[in-house]
């Protein structure tokens, strides 16, 4: 028998292709959207299409009743300013969460998508723990935090709950390392000063393999990455080779200019939607956004390499004419 998924933020980057697999391995999916969202993609996956907002408890009430696992993926990644942030990702957590308790027939699950920003960087060169203390940099990584509190208020109901914490998401459809590629188009490539700075990635297929496979594991917060801590200056060189077939010119950026960029971006208040500011710029300085992967294997048994999931992205881009 066919399960029923309920997906928040179906129609965008990782919500569509989440759709995407679900439907393909026979799930029922149905996604809450808003008025005003793109749903052609979803229209024709055969998606149910409920109305609504995560500001709407009985929207979300609606949507919820009768669904096996809902997979709550909607959150803003970029705002003009803290409160934002925190409506969108805590507060519209919080929404979800009393929904799930209210609902006819509740849920079994919810799947909650965090971030590493949830959590904050690593620590003395050692990969950040899912059972220590979190210290997010950021407004964003505050806003991600205080939703996982808020996602654990379905387990008195009886629902379980499975965390998923992830890095930095590439692939078909995305925009935020589209900027990375379009630099190195120009062979070139902005890299801080200072120490070597490590990070983990994750490709979106396989995040959303993973967000499939989370509706059947134990519950529990898990961060999901591909086990590899690449160098920034060599992820940069990756998306170079991609583009071009050949690594791209490195511009050294003092860490103190990026700072200063940052706070004078913040007294200006021209943070573009807060994606640039002193905050954004500790963060692109953190020695390594790296975590414990122990239990991963549950969600993610084999991740794509690095130089074959920027390849594939790389021609994604081209093929839609933005790159």
């Amino acid at each position: 028998m066919s399960r029923t998924a309920l997906i928040t933020g179906a129609s965008g980057f990782v919500g569509g292709h989440l759709a995407e697999r679900l439907a393909s391995q026979g799930w029922r999916v149905r996604a809450l959207v808003r008025a005003t969202s793109s749903t052609d993609r979803l229209k024709a996956l055969g998606v149910e299409l409920r109305t609504g907002s995560l500001d709407d408890v009985d929207a979300l009430t609606a949507a919820a009743d009768g669904a096996d696992t809902v997979f709550h993926l909607a959150a803003l990644t970029t705002a003009p300013d803290e409160p934002t942030f925190r409506r969108a990702n805590a507060q519209g957590t919080a929404n979800v969460a009393r929904a799930m308790a209210r609902a006819g027939t509740r849920p079994r699950r919810l799947v909650y998508l965090s971030s590493y920003a949830a959590c904050g960087p690593a620590v003395n060169g050692r990969a950040r723990r899912m059972d220590e203390t979190p210290a997010p940099l950021t407004a964003y990584g505050r806003s991600k935090l205080e939703g996982e509190a808020f996602a654990r208020e379905v387990e008195p109901a009886g629902i379980e709950l499975v965390t998923l914490r992830a890095p930095a998401v590439y692939g078909p459809g995305d925009r935020a390392f589209l900027p990375v590629f379009r630099m190195a188009k120009l062979a070139l490539a902005p890299i801080p000063t200072g120490p070597e700075r490590r990070l983990h990635l994750v490709y979106v297929h396989d995040l959303v393999a993973a967000l499939a496979n989370a509706a059947g594991v134990p519950a529990g917060t898990y961060a999901v990455a591909e086990p590899v801590e690449h160098p920034y200056p060599a992820l940069v060189d990756q998306i170079g080779r991609a583009v071009r077939g050949k690594n791209p010119v490195h511009l050294p950026i003092p860490a103190g200019v990026l700072r200063g960029a940052g706070a004078l971006v913040d007294r200006l208040g021209l943070g573009g939607g807060g994606v640039f500011s002193r905050e954004k710029a500790d963060e692109m300085l953190a020695e390594a956004w790296v975590c414990d992967l122990a239990g991963s294997h549950l969600l993610l048994p084999a991740a794509t390499p690095l130089a074959e999931g920027m390849a594939t992205t790389a021609r994604w881009y081209r093929d839609k004419g933005w790159l």
